[in-house]
């Protein structure tokens, strides 16, 4: 019987890179890996204008090594090997697709490497992926080399290691698109195993990778102070390690908590548990599948003022775009946990659907930790989260090779190296992680009932008040009836005024709770048009690109309006800024009337299309009393608000604002508008101050673009008004205008 040979066609070197690799982050990331296999210490990336330089200063490579690993497609000597040969690494490697990467990136490829261990012997290769038809045997593709290398150095001025030289790219390389690629490969390596941050580094975990390309440097400055301040900010700590899984080992978790977290008296706590693995043992697994992990997640409070100088809005961005539980394969990240691209990936703990479902209890905890007080109400959202979770990859299959349960069943890669194969191994490492997150929800809310607890009075000072009348009534007989009489008049209005004063407290609770809802809404809305932003400017940019490679005018037009709407929405978070810095929420100073006026104007103006607002006649040297600027930013949101809704049905709309002092050291701000009016006569004005009071009437087609809408706005603004001793109230409108709102103050000091 004849027999015949499997020929394989040369396009699959672009089927497989396509495939394989599919992102350059992921491509440039492979030949880092590389790099790192090879013991190098440094990997450099240089982009130049038609190409890019990938070197460094690893083992490198003899024309045997040459011929017998890079020559041959999907080796697997790294798997077979398991460690590097200098500093004894554990191998990234495992599917022999280094050159893929090269392929996916550009057309041509020059290659030189020195060895270390025989410094005379080297490589020289050139390489045009572009040969590789389809239609040709892939045999028959052939690789021009020579057995000595043209590379004068390496990285580090070292005389041995490999460089790659990468030219006719597939990708353009602008400064976003670079700055974007620096971040991911300055993620690729965890930033919990830094050697800065492990004071006993060895030679084996110091890497660095270096990029080298226009208007990056400062990209990377600002990265590395994000991240070292990012490290001193957390709140909350919590470690998970697992060490032989396979044959019984438990999985140790500790939660750490800083002083003053969750409240001020809060002084700092370690709780700490173990767990059998798998945690939500099933019929079909009852034993560990994980032989070896270790994870850390900081926690993070992302209101109020941050240690170490870092806004908390630099700290949101941050944690927005490189935020949420990561994973590490022997040290490099996976792009798809946690990952902004990959838009499932970035739940890949089901925190957010949880938090949606307003789910009470875990189902991962075990019993001794229930308790009825819908702890997983406090899950850290996944913008509250930094964390990363180590595994290898190769030595879970070398184990699991070497045991007699499920050998088949590991943690192990997918093709396009991106994650995990979805797999019951998995499953253990999610429930893993995701209970040490849970039990941190349930510590934190045993700590905080804990304080509230040492904090409660015993009764209300009322009571106490009444109390102490008991008492004095008990001693009538050694007072003076006197004495008495004036005695018990004070105590008894002291009794009075208290309940007054507590009677008060509970309607301004009842108003506050769904003002704190909406605040949280508006904390949580910012956060999200920031995370939106920066997903519609990539896509923006790749309009821009296609308009541009297709010469197509109608889709740049279209570009320009898609930026022009990024942009708007841009502008909505300037209404969200005084919230968001703990500076602008500090009372210390006497704000200027019209530097305020005209930036919560600037920021609602994207939401009063059409108004014209006039700020001519505020005097530039009149001062608020002193206050903070997230205050008196609410207080102009609110009455711009009203105003927008009550020129909904008007043809002319216009907004006047005016200020002024008297003699007798009066000072007032006015804003008129040329709505429908009060709709109550201005004598009964002072009931529309109260909460959900509302006269306004909008007409039907009117009532989608109306802002709020509730009934609180007037109310907060009085309230925020009287905390500064101001008075606020409508006043006999400007001519030609229909309503007009005042605020005035006497005698306010610096």
């Amino acid at each position: 019987m004849p027999t015949e040979s499997f020929i394989v066609d040369a396009a699959i070197l672009q089927e497989l890179g396509e495939r394989l690799i599919g992102r350059p982050a992921i491509a440039l990331g492979e030949l880092v890996k590389n790099a790192y296999d090879a013991d190098a210490t440094v990997c450099r990336i240089e982009f130049h204008s038609d190409k890019i330089i990938v070197f460094d200063n690893g083992d490198g490579m003899t024309d045997d090594d040459f011929a017998k690993h890079w020559m041959r497609i999907a080796t697997t000597h790294k798997v077979d090997e398991r460690i590097s040969s200098s500093f004894r690494r554990p191998l990234t490697g495992s599917k022999g697709i280094g050159r893929l990467s090269a392929q996916f990136l550009a057309n041509e490829l020059v290659l030189d490497s020195t060895s270390r261990k025989h410094r005379k012997r080297g490589v020289h290769a050139a390489v045009d992926w572009r040969t590789a038809v389809r239609g040709t045997d892939l045999s028959k593709v052939t690789v021009s080399w020579s057995s000595e290398s043209h590379a004068e150095s390496y990285a580090d001025d070292s005389e041995f290691g490999t460089r790659i030289e990468l030219t006719g790219l597939k990708t353009t390389w602008d400064a976003v698109a670079l700055e974007e690629l620096g971040n991911d490969v300055w993620m690729l390596r965890s930033p919990f195993n830094q050697p800065s941050r492990r004071p006993t580094a060895s030679k084996r975990d110091e890497f660095r990778v270096d990029i080298e390309a226009p208007n990056i440097a400062a990209a990377r400055e600002a990265f590395d102070r994000t991240i070292k301040a990012v490290f001193s900010n957390w709140k909350a700590r919590i470690r998970g390690n697992l060490d032989n899984g396979r044959a019984g080992g438990k999985a140790v978790v500790t939660v750490e908590f800083r002083k003053g977290y969750p409240t001020v008296h809060d002084a700092a706590k370690q709780y700490q548990t173990t767990v059998q693995i798998p945690v939500r043992a099933t019929p079909q697994t009852v034993h560990s599948l994980i032989d070896r992990t270790a994870f850390e997640i900081l926690i993070f409070k992302t209101v109020g003022r941050q240690p170490g100088g870092v806004s908390v809005t630099d700290l949101r961005e941050y944690l927005g775009r490189f935020g949420n539980v990561s994973m590490y394969d022997v040290g490099f990240r996976l792009p798809y946990y946690g990952s902004k691209a990959y838009r499932v990936g970035e739940d890949w703990l089901n925190i957010a659907a949880d938090q949606s479902r307003r789910l009470n209890q875990s189902d991962l905890l075990p019993e001794n930790l229930q308790m009825q007080n819908r702890y997983m109400l406090d899950l850290p959202a996944t913008g509250r989260i930094f964390g990363a979770v180590e595994i290898d990859t190769n030595h879970e299959r070398w184990v699991s090779r070497r045991s007699s349960k499920s050998k088949a069943v590991h943690l192990g890669l997918q093709p396009g190296r991106d994650r995990l194969h979805d797999n019951a191994a998995f499953y253990q490492l999610r429930d893993l992680v995701r209970f040490s997150i849970d039990y941190y929800a349930n510590r934190y809310r045993a700590r905080h009932l804990e304080s509230l607890e040492n904090q409660r009075p015993t009764e209300p000072s009322s009571t106490r008040l009444e109390r102490a009348v008991e008492v004095f009534e008990d001693s009538k007989r050694d007072i003076s009836p006197s004495v008495y009489r004036i005695v018990k008049r004070e105590l008894d209005d002291a009794v009075r005024a208290r309940r007054t004063e507590e009677e008060l407290a509970d309607e301004r609770a009842a108003l506050l709770a769904p003002l704190a809802s909406a605040g949280m809404t508006a904390l949580a809305l910012n956060h999200e048009i920031s995370r939106e932003s920066a997903f519609l400017r990539r896509i923006g940019r790749r309009l821009r690109e296609l308009a541009k490679k297709h010469a197509l005018v109608e889709l740049a037009d279209l570009a320009e309006e898609f930026d022009e709407g990024k942009n708007r929405l841009d502008s909505l978070r300037e209404l969200f800024a005084p919230l968001l810095s703990g500076e602008d929420k500090l009372a210390t100073d006497r704000l200027r009337v019209h530097a305020v006026v005209r930036q919560t104007v600037k920021g609602m103006s994207v939401l009063m299309p059409g108004v014209r607002i006039n700020l001519d006649q505020v005097p530039v040297d009149l001062r608020f009393p002193v206050g903070s600027l997230a205050e008196w930013s609410a207080l102009l949101q609110n009455i711009l608000s009203n105003a927008w809704n009550a020129l909904l049905d008007s043809t002319r709309r216009e907004i006047l604002f005016t200020g002024g002092r008297d003699g007798r050291g009066r000072e007032w701000f006015q804003m008129s508008d040329t709505g429908q009016g009060l709709g109550v006569p201005l004598s009964e004005s002072d009931r529309l101050f109260a909460p959900f009071e509302r006269a306004l009437r909008l007409s039907p087609d009117k009532r989608s673009i109306a802002i709020g809408g509730q009934g609180l706005g007037l109310a907060i603004v009085r309230m925020l008004a009287r905390r500064r001793l101001a008075d606020a109230r409508f006043v006999e409108p400007i001519a030609g205008f229909s309503a007009t709102f005042e605020v005035s103050w006497r005698g306010a000091k610096k």
